[in-house]
């Protein structure tokens, strides 16, 4: 580990004096009154971790972006706005982004400093710590990050130095567009090494072994809690809401929660199918995009499936505005595309759904004449039947979308038989990923805000290209937009992106079937939430509460 050791003895000073000082600040901290706004929120799984490198479930995420504070953040217009940073210069290839750093100070009252983002980004890329995320350096296109994490080159070699106490430097290897939305993901938060490597193993374990430099800080907390809270950080020197306490309770079951919201003991309250469906009505009932894509994956390998026509029969042949207002239910829409909305904006700001364009319409004149033409193709004769297995895990949601496919298929395309296979979703992954499947229902999200973060599942080489299909064309589009452009070349960067959704739907290499959305009571005396489709989907940092 291309870590700094202190020697044993000065070690254990650091660490006790650490100890001692965080201790002191927690008891001198003003805790709210009763009188003062307490934001009741729900979690339906518990915090796997509050280390900002190392968080990947959407409960941990949503915590850490609450206490914690990256370079940028991303505002209610899904826009990269700074947040750390005071101000950014560029150099005029886009590889060279230098930070001068707002004066900001962690919850113990020490200060923020450049060094503190060079450990964090070599935390998130030390292959000593295996971070699930590690990989998300590379996507945002940080220097040498796909061999620091391999262990193929040390931690310092990684593109990102302290110019001085308050000045960074993050070398790229190519120019990336979406750069900046990235730096508000908690992997790229930073770190005080110090406190980190005094706490060792019990790193962000307690309140009193985590320093956050966010507008609030845990009052409670100790690992898969039920309830904990977050209070304000009196340090905090950026713009903050009206919210002097955050209270958490998990609860996993969606009756729960919306009893516990109808009781007063929750202010936002998730929604299932059924629930939205009854209260969408109410004016507190709010629905928001997820960048998460419901899609049905034909294996190319399985006889038949090979055959364009054949999958664009079945593309065509259910009804996507039935499922989303019979099964999901939740504000969930039809999708007739391979990109979700907010996954990026062009140079001119517009999302690739903002012109309208829709592929694979439900049309059973269209299915049922490329299912004759598919017929002729594969040498069916008049009497001839043909049969597809559908892979689904075993959720309520997946076998429901299974059962209206089949139906519909089978009333649409005499001869085509669907069957359904319900498994664990470890098993449905595996599976696909051997290729050992015929049809595969999938639900994707993007991990970062652009195109790419779907396009390149497609690509020929991709673990997640479970249909093995491949277009030459396509991968050379995808390898332009992912490193071959130049900075200065966005506009023709996505522009070639919306040609390769292009290709992946009018080939049928998958058949869309909805963009996920969650569903929400929130109570009308809470203002300024923010839900996001990518990276940290809620965001309660800004709240204001007025009873």
């Amino acid at each position: 580990m291309e870590l700094r050791k202190e020697s044993g003895m000065r070690q254990k000073m650091i660490s006790f004096l650490i100890m001692v000082l965080c201790g002191m600040f927690l008891v001198s901290c003003r805790k709210p009154s009763e009188s003062e706004p307490v934001l009741k929120l729900s979690l339906d799984a518990e915090v796997s971790t509050l280390d900002a490198q190392a968080a990947v479930d959407s409960a941990s995420l949503e915590v850490i972006g609450s206490i914690m504070e990256g370079l940028y953040a991303i505002d209610k217009d899904e826009t990269a706005v700074p947040a750390m940073a005071e101000r950014e210069e560029v150099s005029d290839d886009g590889l060279v982004h230098t930070f001068y750093l707002k004066e900001a100070c962690w919850s113990d009252g020490s200060p923020v400093t450049a060094d503190d983002f060079v450990y964090g980004f070599h935390r998130a890329a030390d292959p000593a710590l295996a971070n699930e995320n590690a990989y998300l350096l590379d996507i945002a296109g940080i220097a040498n990050a796909k061999a620091v994490s391999r262990g193929e080159l040390p931690l310092h070699e990684l593109g990102i130095r302290a110019v001085d106490e308050k000045v960074l430097e993050i070398t790229l290897d190519r120019p990336v567009p979406y750069f900046q939305s990235m730096l508000a993901f908690p992997l790229f938060f930073p770190a005080k090494e110090a406190f980190v490597e005094a706490c060792g193993n019990e790193y962000a374990m307690t309140p009193e072994r985590l320093l956050t430099n966010g507008p609030f800080m845990m009052e409670q907390y100790n690992p898969s809690a039920v309830s904990f809270s977050l209070v304000k950080n009196p340090y905090y020197k950026g713009e903050e809401g009206k919210v002097e306490k955050i209270h958490y309770q998990v609860i996993k079951d969606s009756q729960q929660a919306l009893l516990s919201y109808q009781n007063g003991d929750l202010d936002v309250a998730p929604l299932n199918g059924e629930q939205a469906d009854q209260l969408k009505i109410d004016p507190e009932f709010h629905s928001f995009f997820l960048g998460s894509l419901w899609y049905i994956s034909p294996n190319q390998k399985a006889k038949g499936l090979e055959n364009e026509k054949i999958r664009k029969a079945l593309a065509v042949s259910f009804d996507k505005e039935a499922v989303t207002e019979r099964i999901m239910k939740d504000g969930s829409v039809p999708a007739g595309f391979a990109v979700p909305r907010g996954l990026g904006k062009g140079p001119d700001g517009a999302d690739m759904r903002d012109d309208g364009t829709v592929y694979l319409e439900y049309d059973r004149t269209a299915a049922a004449e490329y299912w004759k033409q598919a017929r002729e193709e594969l040498g069916l004769g008049e009497g001839d039947t043909i049969s597809y297995t559908l892979l689904v895990e075993d959720t309520e949601a997946a076998s429901l979308i299974a059962q209206f496919f089949q139906n519909q298929v089978e009333k649409t395309l005499p001869g085509m038989m669907i069957r359904i296979e319900r498994v664990p979703k470890k098993v449905r992954l595996s599976r696909m990923k051997d290729g050992d499947y015929e049809l595969g229902l999938v639900r994707w999200g993007g991990d970062y805000a652009d195109p790419t973060a779907f396009l390149e599942m497609w690509t020929t080489d991709s673990p997640y290209n479970y249909g093995s299909w491949s277009d030459a064309e396509y991968d050379a589009m995808i390898r332009y937009a992912n490193k071959g452009y130049l900075h200065g070349e966005e506009g023709k960067r996505w522009n070639t992106l919306k040609e390769a959704e292009k290709i992946v739907m009018e080939q049928a290499v998958i058949f869309p079937v909805c963009q996920k959305a969650n569903a929400y009571m929130v109570r009308k005396t809470v203002k300024g939430m923010e839900f996001h489709p990518t990276g940290i989907n809620r965001i309660f940092r800004k709240c204001e509460k007025i009873d």
